[in-house]
């Protein structure tokens, strides 16, 4: 795979941004972080499936059960994600006369900065949020978060983060893992 890559990168092609979480790209990508903890190497680069496959085995499983057709778009310093989700957790009185029109599914798309907040652990900063048509206002956001993992409390999706990540770096063609440091 490293080498298509690079080949890929000296012809000029451009690889996609955007990405599903499969079973072989989970393997990938965790065979990619291996190599961070057991080859020492400094980092490593996902494919933007590769991506999608860990932020989707490490959301609450909770959470990724109200998801469906989950896609990652990796952009400049953060990720976009579609999916449809089951609308019966989200506050209808929060969305104004919009709430009462809600389907039992709706498409959504959600953006913002993934980071890691200490081994082991990190969170996606949700900044923006579209629900079908309907654009929520920035300052909804953090509460429908909340809403939506059930804690009201919460302003942030908490993300499992593989062992021995210390950085994120998302660019659109590929997400940057970087290793611990090591003395």
């Amino acid at each position: 795979p490293e080498g298509r890559r690079l080949i890929e990168r000296i012809q000029g092609v451009v690889p996609s941004s955007s990405g599903r979480p499969g079973v072989s790209s989970l393997e990938s990508a965790r065979a990619k972080v291996d190599s961070l903890n057991g080859w020492r190497a400094d980092s490593v680069v996902l494919t933007a499936s590769e991506f999608a496959s860990l932020v989707g085995s490490g959301m609450d499983r909770e959470l990724r059960s109200q998801l469906d057709s989950l896609q990652v778009e990796l952009l400049d310093g953060e990720i976009q994600v579609s999916a449809r989700l089951r609308t019966e957790r989200l506050p209808r009185e929060a969305l104004g006369p919009f709430g009462g029109a809600l389907r039992p599914t709706e498409p959504v798309r959600a953006a913002g900065p993934v980071r890691v907040t200490r081994p082991g652990a990190g969170e996606w900063s949700v900044r923006s949020f579209r629900i079908g048509d309907f654009a929520v206002p920035d300052e909804m956001v953090p509460g429908l978060v909340g809403f939506a993992l059930g804690d009201p409390k919460r302003k942030t999706v908490p993300v499992k983060v593989p062992a021995g990540i210390r950085a994120i770096r998302v660019r659109p063609g590929g997400a940057t893992l970087y290793g611990a440091t090591r003395s």
